[in-house]
């Protein structure tokens, strides 16, 4: 069970701590678990941390991990706990010779009552096993590469059947080894999150569970309709834990504040409550009158409430939003407190070893994220720490969760078994806060290239579902890509870029789009030693670091150059060609159907190629600016009237017919842009000459995406051979432009 650990009294045991590698050792056998374990071979180690990170490197195997602290008890009723924040992967823990248990997992805390176990009259000697072996799994050559320069072991490969659950952390593309027969490379183990002792009373708030709801009521003596009356129901699930052995009778008391807004208002609930020993679980109901709503930064303001809870000596505070999060399946619209909403999105994830993520780095990130118009982020597959998420809670930014699961994993009943009861921990985890909009139990169930897989689809993810429901009944809850109106559209990078996309059907819910690309040269040379840069003969080297020979050559048919500052750029300009004219074809089709749409990836997971608007040391891509230039909640773009219709291609025009497009302009703000000034200019590029113009004003209605002109120019004769640029823009009334954008083209 997930236990309540904020704002309650800590001992922090992180520092220096001591390690020894089992290999082979037979660390029981030789006693490291005890405190009397002979530790002069034992070196220094910094913890938290990700083991990688460290010399220990990339590690696969057991680790032991001990240090020693002192204890001074504050009241002799208190319970202390030893608590965990994260662990990858099988955790064994002593204390002072005791063995307290053995934990599973990658993301989800865990805690020991370690009150009677607690030496108060000499150091206490602390000691954890971590376990993070390769996983057993068959890796099968998938036969995508086979004419390439690749040799056997760096051509595409794909697990058979994993058995740890570890989503990104343990298998994705962009990860050392990419998907090559080593793609379980770049071990995430470690203790990778705080190691502390929480003190509790002897009767405390173990956990609450908020739900909210704002409520309707029928207009009776109007039109009849279901109308919201400013009120929310807070519905409260509070576990509370009597440690005492006898019957306790108290008070429970709910207090709810508003927690980043000025306001009065004081909520209030309280009555008696006869304990147990043990867990109880009580239901609280709290009416919060004339609530503020929470909304994504850009439609509204992200109101946050305090709720504070007093059980006898006990008082802790939990964070939360009031807000409805609807999905029509139907119709493919997400609904934000009743309001149709469009989310551009991006998918996250701050590092590959978490131990390194931290507040600086996602505040950096995210502050970005907005500058770049960005309301919506998918964390897949994988859980952040908790301060991404509050983070997330209190800047506005609607969350998409995916559980650590992804590509082939076992779907026999033990990992089944296994994966419930780290989701129902991941539900208890993260419910709570103000930014889940929705979940997700697996990345791709059903991709890949074996034909014997394991059912993932109707055995795994089904169970998986159903116990994420017993935590969060109200959310969405997705059950894999490419079902349930969900998909991803990554052209020229995992599809072919020559594909017509109008012959696509597109689905509402676009979870990744985006391509690839090298990144600049000093990125490069941190993974690709310099005497294998160029000229490329070591073709299963750069494999493993990402480049995707088929993907870079088949797909995308970017070409080298003469040098590698050629090779990066041309990869670069592709991306961002690429992106850029996915999104505005994604957002040329606005709820018709599409609803949603999340870039792969905001930045790399490691030193490695990849798809990230920002390498790993956040230095940015060429596609950055292509991709903002076009994320505003304002656009104006093109589509141009031609078959096929390929993303991310020179756009050719025969000399002998007109060029037409449609001039698509979309609107996101829950406004209407009125009296906006609409331009368009087509400019020969070499000397600048306009060739054809257009301006006039226009309303744009509220969330809306309509085709506003169309652009007709027949080109005479001396137009062949000639390339050509559309400027186009969006000015409002007040002078503000609210978008700008080119389309290039040349006529042959």
């Amino acid at each position: 069970m997930i236990m309540l650990h904020e704002g309650r009294q800590k001992i922090d045991l992180s520092g220096i701590w001591h390690y020894i590698k089992d290999e082979g050792l037979c660390g029981e056998a030789l006693g490291f678990h005890t405190s009397a374990a002979e530790t002069a071979a034992w070196k220094p180690i910094a913890v938290p941390n990700n083991w990688y990170l460290t010399e220990i490197g990339d590690y696969f195997g057991t680790v032991w991990f001990r240090t020693a602290f002192d204890f001074s008890a504050q009241n002799p009723t208190d319970q202390v706990y030893l608590r965990f924040g994260a662990v990858d992967y099988y955790a064994d823990v002593w204390l002072n010779d005791v063995y307290l248990g053995a934990h599973e997992g990658i993301f989800n805390p865990f805690e020991f009552d370690v009150t009677d176990v607690l030496h108060t009259d000499r150091p206490n000697v602390l000691v954890v096993k971590v376990g993070a072996p390769r996983d057993t799994t068959e890796y099968i050559n998938a036969g995508m590469d086979r004419d390439t320069p690749l040799s056997e072991k760096y051509q595409r490969h794909q697990a058979k059947a994993i058995t740890q659950i570890k989503g990104h952390m343990i298998d994705a593309m962009h990860r050392p080894g990419s998907m090559t027969a080593f793609r379980q490379d770049g071990n995430s183990a470690g203790i990778w999150d705080e190691v502390a002792l929480v003190i509790r009373p002897s009767v405390f708030v173990e956990y609450v569970k908020i739900t909210t709801k704002t409520v309707l009521k029928k207009d009776w003596q109007g039109d009849g309709k279901d109308k919201p009356t400013g009120d929310a129901m807070v519905s409260l699930d509070v576990t509370v834990n009597n440690t005492t052995g006898a019957v306790v009778t108290t008070a429970l008391e709910a207090l709810i504040t508003p927690a980043n807004f000025e306001s009065g208002e004081l909520h209030r609930r309280k009555k008696e409550v006869v304990l147990t020993p043990g867990s109880t679980t009580l239901k609280f109901n709290v009416t919060v009158k004339d609530a503020k709503l929470w909304w994504t930064w850009d439609h509204g303001y992200p109101h946050l409430y305090n709720l504070k809870l007093r059980l006898a000596k006990d008082e802790v505070t939990e964070r939360f939003g009031i807000k409805d999060v609807q999905y029509d399946e139907t119709l493919g619209k997400w609904y934000l407190n009743g309001k149709r909403i469009f989310l551009r999105g991006m998918r996250y994830i701050s590092s590959l070893w978490m131990s390194e993520a931290n507040e600086t780095m996602w505040r950096a990130d995210f502050d970005k994220m907005l500058t770049m118009n960005i309301n919506s982020i998918r964390i897949g597959s994988h859980v952040e720490k908790d301060g991404v998420y509050r983070l997330c809670d209190e800047l506005g930014l609607l969350m998409w969760q995916v559980f650590p699961l992804h590509y082939c994993v076992s779907d026999d009943d033990d990992l089944i078994m296994r994966a419930s009861d780290m989701i129902r921990d991941m539900g208890y985890m993260l419910t709570n806060h103000a930014c889940m909009g929705m979940w997700s139990v697996y990345k791709e169930p059903e991709i890949y290239f074996l034909p014997d897989k394991p059912n993932n689809y109707f055995r795994l993810c089904q169970i998986l579902k159903e116990t994420l429901k017993t935590v969060d009944p109200n959310r969405w809850v997705h059950l894999g890509d490419y079902r349930e109106g969900v998909m991803n559209i990554m052209t020229g990078c995992c599809s072919d870029g020559d594909t017509n996309v109008k012959d696509k059907m597109i689905p509402p819910n676009i979870v990744e789009f985006g391509s690839q690309s090298l990144p600049c040269l000093e990125t490069l040379k941190t993974f690709i030693p310099e005497d294998k840069l160029w000229p490329i003969t070591d073709w299963d080297l750069w494999e493993y670091w990402g480049l995707f020979y088929s993907n870079t050559f088949k797909f995308a048919k970017v070409e080298m150059g003469n040098s590698i500052e050629e090779f990066i750029s041309n990869t670069q300009e592709y991306e961002a060609i690429s992106v850029k004219e996915q999104i505005e074809f994604l957002r040329q089709r606005k709820y018709n159907p599409v609803g949603t749409m999340y870039l792969y990836y905001w930045s790399d997971a490691c030193p490695m190629i990849g798809s990230g608007l920002l390498d790993y040391y956040r230095r940015p891509y060429k596609v950055y600016d292509a991709m903002q230039a076009v994320y505003t909640p304002v656009l104006i773009s093109l589509e141009p009237c031609m078959s096929p219709y390929v993303l991310g291609r020179k756009k050719v025009f025969d000399a002998d017919k007109s060029f037409t497009a449609r001039v698509w302009i979309i609107n996101d703000h829950y406004h209407t842009v009125e009296k906006a000034r609409i331009h368009w200019e087509i400019a020969e590029l070499s000397s600048g000459r306009i060739v054809r113009e257009h301006s006039y004003c226009l309303d744009l209605p509220e969330d809306s995406a309509e085709i506003a002109d169309h652009l007709i120019w027949a080109p005479d004769a001396s137009a062949a051979g000639k390339a050509y640029r559309v400027h186009m823009s969006v000015t409002a009334d007040s002078g503000e432009v609210l978008s700008r954008n080119t389309f290039d083209f040349t006529v042959e």
